[in-house]
């Protein structure tokens, strides 16, 4: 028995190293930590500009105005990594973004796109993460994952893909004659932070042994084990 499970373990040894993992990139654009949670409404002053200070744009400040000027948010961001030669199995894209005003009437979602192409698909996926969760106040914080749809998967494989979101109208803001919310023309907000993850398949790290090779291999262990096995009492 004992012999048996040496031969088990060899055989594993042998073969496991050839079997091809999985492999994983995640890129974060921004600050993932900003100190204040998903669904909470963080102070402009000093809550979002503490978490935005020494970021690269357009995470560094809020884009696009609520109000009759200043137009809406409308900004795009890159992502870099290292090439993928092998079949991406798996991708999502998240982002964390504060003031985007969705639980204003109408979709919030202008666009969405990635390297310039899904932007219907993207758009609505966003649109229904945003009216499913974007609270019922105004410059909430909130962080949405999509799951990238395969059809997407060719524009990742060459180590760059760029983001480009724009809001639309109406935002809100505070009404200071009536309480609660008023809507306006355009949606301003700050964008925190953005992570692309993306798994692979990895290829195989050696070359793998002719199947003959594994079948001469396992019937001389079984030939060594059944004649030790045979000189027991």
């Amino acid at each position: 028995m004992k012999m048996l499970r040496h031969f088990l373990c060899l055989i594993s040894m042998l073969i496991l190293p050839n079997i091809a993992n999985a492999g994983f990139i995640s890129v974060t654009l921004g600050n993932d930590s900003p100190g204040f949670a998903d669904g909470s409404t963080p102070t402009v002053f000093p809550e979002i500009t503490g978490a935005q200070s020494g970021q690269d744009a357009p995470f560094d400040q809020g884009y696009g105005a609520d109000g009759l000027f200043g137009g809406s948010f409308d900004q795009n961001w890159t992502f870099a990594y290292a090439a993928i030669a092998t079949t991406i199995t798996n991708a999502t894209l998240t982002i964390g973004i504060a003031d985007h005003d969705s639980s204003a009437s109408g979709s919030q979602v202008g666009d969405f796109s990635l390297d310039g192409t899904g932007n219907a698909l993207l758009s609505a996926d966003l649109d229904t993460l945003f009216e499913a969760a974007g609270g019922a106040t105004d410059g909430q914080y909130k962080v949405y994952t999509l799951s990238l749809d395969s059809s997407l998967f060719g524009e990742l494989a060459d180590g760059s893909a760029t983001a480009a979101l724009r809001l639309s109208g109406p935002g809100l803001v505070p009404d200071i004659f009536s309480g609660g919310f008023a809507e306006t023309a355009n949606n301003g907000a700050f964008l925190i932070y953005s992570t692309l993850t993306i798994t692979f398949d990895d290829p195989p790290t050696g070359d793998v042994p002719e199947p003959g090779a594994f079948a001469l291999l396992a019937l001389s262990l079984l030939l060594l084990y059944g004649k030790k096995s045979a000189g027991k009492p």
